[in-house]
């Protein structure tokens, strides 16, 4: 399977050769006899924030390297403050609008420091009652949060996590999104991607989510990928341990159902020499 994978990158990278940008890995999930889990295509997309504007450009290909799909699209800078104005339900104290304005600083700066400022102020704020507790933060700030996190891709992806709790559907479906667009970063290395995973895998109880999320063990080495799964059943969260022990079998390709298994699986199967060069993230 390492070597279909391969085939795939090796195809889409000759095709964007010499882009500049973020790039990301994007798993569909396709037809299979045994499991829902199975790969069909993948995407790489390479992203650049120019102006008001980030460009993404999705190349999808099938495991043979053929067809191949071109999209290009475009998405607006986010506007925080223009969307509070919008917003008629949207009634924020003076603390409040002064976070939100310094959010929108941030993105009109497109410096992601600035933006932890004002997010570590955001989350000081809740925690001392400053803006009245996380559940009575107005919409409009959640969301403008959401948004900004999503602008700065990788660079803010587990800032994310706290909003995929989010009471508003829309909102927690917004931040997951993201999150998992940020996550494919190709430019992200297996190691860099498990880490984020096992911290998001103790806090994160959707069960589809979850799901989701799991697919990435597919594009890391034996060892990292043995590595995440033990730490995911040993300290995620119960719905976390419970989609991974009952999918152990798809990404482990084996009669693998405890970690003494993975352990053994792994003494069986360890990396190949060139693996660091395949999966050490893509750092031009």
């Amino acid at each position: 399977m390492k070597n279909e994978i391969k085939t795939g990158l090796i195809v889409l990278g000759s095709i964007l050769i010499g882009a500049v940008g973020s790039w990301f890995v994007f798993n569909d999930a396709g037809d299979a006899a045994d499991s829902s889990c199975a790969v069909r295509e993948q995407r790489l997309a390479k992203s650049r924030r120019s102006g008001n504007v980030k460009k993404v450009t999705e190349i999808s290909v099938n495991r043979k390297g053929k067809s191949v799909r071109i999209v290009e699209s475009e998405s607006p800078r986010p506007n925080v403050l223009e969307a509070a104005e919008i917003d008629d339900e949207a009634e924020l104290s003076d603390l409040q609008r002064s976070v939100l304005e310094e959010i929108q600083a941030a993105l009109d700066a497109d410096d992601v420091k600035t933006l932890r400022k004002a997010l570590s102020r955001f989350t000081a704020s809740v925690k001392n009652g400053g803006l009245g507790g996380y559940a009575n933060v107005p919409r409009v700030l959640r969301s403008a949060a959401v948004q900004a996190l999503g602008w700065f891709g990788k660079d803010t992806v587990v800032d994310l996590v706290d909003f995929m709790a989010d009471s508003d559907d829309e909102i927690s479906s917004d931040a997951f999104d993201k999150f998992e667009f940020a996550l494919e970063d190709i430019s992200l290395g297996d190691r860099e991607r498990a880490g984020i995973i096992k911290t998001v895998s103790k806090a994160i109880a959707d069960e589809d989510r979850i799901d989701s999320m799991l697919f990435n063990l597919n594009d890391m080495r034996n060892s990292v990928k043995a590595e995440t799964a033990i730490a995911i059943l040993t300290d995620g969260s119960d719905m976390a341990k419970a989609v991974l022990k009952d999918q152990l079998e798809y990404y482990f390709e084996d009669d693998v159902k405890t970690i003494d298994d993975i352990n053994k699986w792994l003494a069986e199967n360890p990396d190949d020499p060139d693996d660091d060069d395949f999966y050490g993230g893509d750092k031009e």
